[in-house]
């Protein structure tokens, strides 16, 4: 994640994706505009060369039913990069150690760390190609976020690992304040 990544998942709410892990992450979107696509453009192909032909019975359902599905699908997939924001009251140094902690507990790879960024990814397992769990430092906030490794293969169903993995985060963080009082 890069800086201007970091500023403006900050300034969104939700994680910013470079276009590789967007183009996975909203991979079956596109899958489903596909055909939809493909027919209207056959539709125009023949309408400019001169030649246009009405839409055949079934071509109506061919082109609304996957446009409807696939743009529910992008509203899932868009929730699903919103942030959870939780107030600490830790240094983000101290803070850190004890998610390094939590990483070794639920076996999480630490995969960038840096003043404001930590990033773990997670096995795959569970029904699950695997996640990745982003944490934000924004002066005495975190932001926690956890969506389907899109390093890994596309993928829209966790079995309810990135919200265990929120929860995870959330939790300690909750311990923490509650110690800290």
């Amino acid at each position: 994640m890069t800086q201007e990544e970091y500023n403006k998942s900050i300034e969104t709410g939700e994680l910013q994706l470079n276009c590789k892990d967007w183009l996975t992450h909203f991979g079956v979107v596109g899958f489903l505009f596909f055909m939809p696509l493909m027919l209207l453009s056959i539709h125009l192909f023949k309408f400019f060369e001169g030649n246009p032909f009405s839409f055949r019975d079934g071509e109506f359902y061919i082109l609304i039913v996957p446009i409807i599905i696939g743009f529910l699908f992008f509203i899932l997939q868009r929730s699903r990069l919103k942030f959870k924001v939780l107030t600490v009251r830790l240094s983000q140094k101290e803070l850190t150690a004890y998610i390094e902690q939590l990483c070794k507990e639920w076996d999480w790879k630490p995969y960038f760390h840096n003043k404001n960024i930590f990033i773990a990814k997670t096995k795959m397992g569970g029904g699950s190609w695997g996640e990745l769990v982003t944490i934000l430092f924004n002066g005495n906030e975190v932001w926690i976020n956890s969506i389907c490794d899109p390093d890994k293969h596309g993928s829209i169903v966790s079995m309810g690992r990135n919200r265990e993995n929120v929860k995870a985060v959330t939790d300690l963080i909750e311990n923490i304040n509650r110690l800290a009082k």
